[in-house]
């Protein structure tokens, strides 16, 4: 194997670590190589187990696919995310009652909450919750339930059971992709139970996740996209998705 080879495989490690799926037209573009040596760098590594090969990409071997580190996830496309969490937050108004899920888009709200009064922040995510510990001025509920150190969460019947109890909240909600004709979807089962109580709840559902979530089904599907009442996104949607949004009375946010 030459150098180049090296090179070329760790990087492609490296995303699939960062990501949990890589795309072979994605890594061939990065890496200015063709889709067939990157196929063939792929079948590689898929021989030694660092990979499971999908449909025109691969993804992480066995259960870790679904369990992509925090400190990854938030490496990964911050600029957007931030440009996401300015956009979002200008959704929320003094005296709501929010729930942030537990993803590295999320997060970025955040900052931009500190010129709100009195908001109620519900979330199930001590990463979140770490960050909300410098707002004082507002309450923080925290569904409590099985906290899972990976990705810094609280899931399970304890969790659904707490969230349940909840209701009228505007829900801010990553999942792991968004399609137009499988709504929103993602790769971890309990994580995507835990969701369909959370837009259950909600009164407003608010999907925030750059476009490098979009058109790529996950596994578990959430719901379909008539559960979402706004879409905000770092890029300017194409006019298929401008075109289903009208049809379903999405508002679409997206930086000008």
């Amino acid at each position: 194997m030459g150098l180049l080879a090296e090179k070329r495989h760790q990087y492609i490690l490296e995303q699939l670590r960062s990501n949990g799926r890589i795309l072979v037209s994605s890594i061939a573009g990065d890496l200015d190589v063709t889709e067939v040596t990157v196929r063939r760098d792929l079948s590689l590594l898929s021989k030694t187990g660092l990979l499971k090969k999908t449909y025109g990409g691969a993804v992480l071997p066995g259960p870790a696919n679904s369990n992509v580190s925090v400190r990854f996830r938030h490496t990964r496309n911050i600029q957007a995310k931030k440009n996401i969490g300015k956009l979002a937050a200008d959704l929320v108004k003094n005296n709501d009652l929010i729930y942030l899920e537990a993803g590295s888009t999320c997060y970025e709200i955040i900052p931009y909450l500190s010129k709100y009064k009195d908001l109620t922040i519900i979330v199930n995510s001590l990463n979140l919750m770490r960050r909300l510990h410098e707002l004082t001025r507002h309450n923080v509920i925290v569904t409590g339930g099985q906290y899972r150190p990976e990705r810094m969460d609280m899931i399970g019947p304890l969790a659904e059971a707490a969230i349940a109890q909840l209701g009228g909240f505007k829900a801010f909600t990553g999942a792991d992709d968004i399609s137009r004709s499988a709504g929103i979807s993602g790769a971890d089962v309990a994580t995507v139970t835990f969701t369909k109580i959370v837009l259950k709840q909600a009164a407003t559902v608010i999907f925030v996740g750059d476009r490098t979530k979009f058109d790529k089904p996950a596994l578990y599907k959430i719901a379909d996209l008539d559960a979402l009442d706004y879409i905000v996104t770092n890029k300017p949607l194409n006019e298929k998705w401008l075109k289903i949004a009208r049809k379903k009375n999405i508002i679409t946010i997206f930086p000008k």
